[in-house]
């Protein structure tokens, strides 16, 4: 995605090990999670939290789906972190803090300790919070068997169209036969009474609880779900903060406070409406007339510099690093680009500093395909580039001295039209003269990862939780290179599945993040993409908003913020 976003040898201390080894990785990597900062004091002292009112938050895109079997995108997540509701969740809290599990239907995060997990790391015991319902009209209580239904059915090879996330969920015993029609049910996850939830794996997985966390796994009632059929997509119902109320297309969403809201206090606010279609400084100029309260994209970065350093609005300005990767995707099934030498010839061609200029500094080049705060990636180290005349030598060598004629693809969504002229530009400069294309942000994500259908493309990526597994395992697996998934470059590799499949299994906190960190070495011998840069996440809440701040995860945070 968007997408953002946790057993050692001796299994009593597996659930601890996890944590303070995601602990060191962050730290190691130069960075942790996101803190937010620059201007972002909201210009008073700290007050107390107010009930009731809206706030209205613009994007440019809208969402693609609402079901959370099948969204995966950055709008489609924003929106539905707010309506839905699963296990576990992570704090409402900036910085490495906003990384923490606990529990959100749940009663507590397993652990041996507590009984909730085995000892050999495979069984997961969840006791549910009686009393829960889901919201109106469904209004009843949420058990267990809601669960099995949800989990089953992001597997459930009947899912139309299949869920991108149900790779996420092959360790669960019986997946694999449930997923290829060859079982009635998931075997491995149980409802053992109303209240109490047992899911077995059938190998240890150190970040099984945080692929609990993604909206993926919010909880669901089958009889809504079946009420609506394919519309489900347009008609959310779950155990969120807030319910929806209407979507209109290309105007706006708009969400009303959930009465049976089971966290005490929470949200503060009686509406949120997303406002759709909203060019940047379009809305950017809206939130200074009062129109809108806080930025979903970033600020432009023409009006960064501006914003940063205007004394009415300076203190409203946000920044905190991503854990993200921009990149080029370079499609293997389509000639020139099945040469990992020309796909080497590119990943030296491009200028990635000039990028950050063009972003106005909210980026960090990035020469590997790990970013700075995940864990996997090591400081300083460098599998590419700015060599052009190097880029045109191994261009001469893949056979193609003169270059060649392609199509260079990306959304409209500013600034990406202008920072892939800026590649075009570095194409040309090797000899590759490159066609640019725009389209809308929702075709580009179903085209990118429709096989054979986009040769060369800019694409992105947020963390869904912390740890190397949801970047490698989406982005560069055979099983991700599919119709449908986020191998937008179509690249595989045995000897990469195998190490994935290898660290996947080890209970070594430490020996599982170094063999994810090695692993970046067999994407780059091939060139699987060519990396570009890590962003930074710079936008804006007006003057009405308080408690606003970037969540290192979700970024923003709307069930945490109230109306001045």
């Amino acid at each position: 995605m968007r997408a953002l976003p946790g057993k050692g040898a001796a299994a009593a201390v597996i659930a601890a090990l996890l944590v303070a080894a995601l602990a060191l990785a962050l730290a190691a990597c130069g960075g942790g999670a996101a803190e937010t900062s620059g201007g972002g004091t909201g210009g008073a002292a700290e007050e107390q939290p107010k009930q009731g009112g809206k706030l209205v938050v613009s994007y440019l895109t809208e969402p693609s789906s609402l079901d959370p079997a099948i969204a995966y995108n950055v709008i489609d997540w924003a929106v539905e972190w707010e309506i839905f509701a699963g296990l576990l969740r992570y704090a409402d809290k900036p910085g490495e803090e906003g990384t923490q599990l606990e529990p959100a239907l749940a009663t507590e995060v397993p652990s041996v300790e507590n009984g909730g997990l085995s000892e050999d790391g495979l069984t997961y015991t969840f006791h549910l919070k009686e009393g829960i319902k889901f919201q109106p009209p469904v209004d009843r209580p949420i058990t267990a068997d809601d669960f099995v239904y949800t989990i089953s059915r992001i597997i459930d090879p009947k899912t139309t169209p299949p869920s991108p996330g149900s790779s996420f969920f092959m360790d669960i015993v019986g997946a694999e036969e449930f997923a290829a029609g060859k079982a009635k049910e998931l075997s491995g996850v149980k409802a053992l009474d109303p209240h109490t939830l047992e899911i077995t794996l059938k190998s240890p997985n150190l970040a099984f609880l945080h692929i609990l966390t993604m909206p993926f796994c919010s909880v669901l009632d089958k009889g809504w779900v079946e009420k609506w059929g394919k519309k489900i997509n347009r008609h959310p119902l779950g155990a969120g903060r807030f319910m929806f109320d209407h979507w209109t297309p290309g105007r706006e969403i708009v969400l009303k406070r959930n009465p049976n809201y089971w966290d005490e206090g929470k949200p503060y606010l009686d509406e949120v409406v997303f406002a759709l279609s909203f060019n940047p400084s379009t809305a950017l100029l809206k939130l200074q007339q009062g129109e809108v309260d806080a930025l979903g994209d970033d600020l432009p970065p023409s009006d960064m510099t501006r914003m940063q350093n205007d004394p009415t609005w300076k203190d409203y300005v946000y920044s905190a690093p991503e854990i993200s990767i921009s990149y080029l995707f370079l499609n293997n099934g389509m000639p020139p680009f099945d040469n990992p030498k020309v796909r080497e010839a590119i990943a030296w061609a491009v200028d990635r500093d000039k990028l950050v200029k063009l972003k106005a500094g909210q980026a960090v080049a990035l020469y590997q395909f790990y970013p700075p705060g995940m864990p996997g990636h090591v400081e300083g180290k460098k599998y590419y580039g700015y060599d052009p005349e190097k880029a045109k030598q191994i261009l001469a060598d893949a056979g193609f001295p003169n270059g060649f004629k392609t199509k260079l693809y990306t959304d409209n969504v500013d600034p990406n039209p202008k920072l892939m002229q800026s590649v075009q530009a570095d194409l040309a400069a090797i000899g590759i003269e490159a066609e640019l294309r725009t389209m809308g942000n929702n075709a580009f994500y179903v085209q990118q990862s429709t096989p054979k259908t986009l040769t060369m493309g800019s694409f992105g990526w947020w963390m869904d939780y912390p740890d190397p597994s949801c970047w490698i395992g989406p982005l560069f697996t055979k099983a991700s290179a599919v119709p449908g998934g986020m191998n937008s470059s179509f690249w595989w590799s045995p000897e990469l599945d195998k190490a994935y499949s290898e660290a996947q299994k080890m209970t070594d906190p430490a020996a599982r993040i170094e063999a994810f960190s090695k692993m970046q070495d067999i994407i780059a011998a091939d060139t699987a993409y060519a990396p570009l840069y890590s962003r930074i996440t710079t936008t804006m809440c007006s003057q009405n908003v308080g408690g606003f701040y970037l969540h290192p995860v979700r970024m923003i945070d709307l069930g945490s913020y109230w109306r001045k």
